[in-house]
């Protein structure tokens, strides 16, 4: 009888071990895959535009140059005033973003009034809203209110679509639900206000939520390009994307072809930002993405 269990328990072991490894090689080949564009995109900036159309293609650059990227910031484009209105663009849409979701999360997760299901479900709705449906109806929204006649107001116009984000609503909510009510409730008797409540008992709760918000908010706006594309008139109204975009279509020296090289330095160059924002504050992403998913 004991032989029979210690066999079971070797079989066990070593299915287990099995299964393990083979999830290991299959997250590895799912790692690389989705690691190679950027791998390629990044590589790519670093080769001659002959060396770009090859084939077979170079997996590494045997020739590295710089050339495309000094091109990059010595040609006749604004790079770094397109970094600086995608910062501003992105941390205006983070901060009012977090404003407005934190606020209506917590009243659909805290507070009971007549349809809030109906009307939650209503707003989640819009989440299968693809862009292109709400284009038209926001830019004679931004006409009408003139936004466009200044810089701060072309900035405004371009987070209008975002600032209202069903994703950010369901994401406090949800966080918001999972609060215990009697930890308000004695709050409550103790004398705080519903604002007392809410900034000093609900909010450095909501912290980790927050930060997983604000991170998906600003890859998104920082990423969003047909909006901002429709709104920039001018090259010094463009967004990181959009001045890629027209990066993209430089023909490469004395042919009509696209300059790969370069269109590869600016991708690379914009994507940059996004990989040192997340190492950066991957910490409060994974804590956020994680909290309540084990209940004790």
């Amino acid at each position: 009888m004991s032989t029979s269990i210690t066999k079971q328990e070797i079989v066990s072991r070593a299915v287990e071990k099995t299964t393990r490894v083979v999830s290991y090689l299959l997250l590895g080949m799912l790692a690389v895959t989705f690691l190679m564009p950027l791998y390629w995109m990044f590589t790519g900036s670093f080769k001659l535009q002959t060396v770009t159309m090859a084939l077979p293609p170079e997996l590494f650059p045997t020739r590295p140059t710089l050339e495309n990227w000094i091109r990059l910031f010595t040609g006749p484009w604004p790079i770094w005033r397109w970094v600086l209105n995608s910062m501003v663009v992105s941390l205006m849409t983070v901060v009012l973003v977090l404003i407005i979701s934190t606020l209506t999360g917590y009243g659909f997760g805290k507070k009971k009034f007549p349809g809030s299901n109906a009307l939650f479900f209503i707003l989640l709705s819009t989440m299968f809203l693809p862009n292109q449906v709400i284009l038209i109806p926001l830019f004679l929204l931004v006409r009408y209110f003139h936004l466009t006649s200044t810089t701060i107001g072309t900035y405004f116009a371009m987070a209008m679509p975002m600032i209202s984000s069903p994703f950010g609503i369901f994401l406090i909510k949800q966080f918001c639900s999972s609060i215990p009510d009697e930890i308000m409730d004695a709050a409550c008797i103790d004398g705080a206000s519903e604002w007392d409540t809410f900034w000093l008992i609900v909010l450095p709760l909501l912290k980790p939520a927050l930060a997983a918000l604000a991170i998906f908010t600003f890859n998104q706006a920082w990423n969003y390009f047909m909006w901002h594309f429709v709104l920039a008139t001018d090259k010094t109204q463009y967004t990181v994307p959009v001045g890629i975009s027209i990066i993209s279509r430089t023909p490469a020296i004395g042919k009509m072809l696209t300059d790969v090289g370069l269109t590869m330095a600016g991708g690379s160059f914009g994507a940059l930002f996004m990989i040192g924002l997340f190492v950066a504050f991957q910490q409060y992403f994974i804590k956020g993405i994680t909290f309540g998913a084990v209940k004790e």
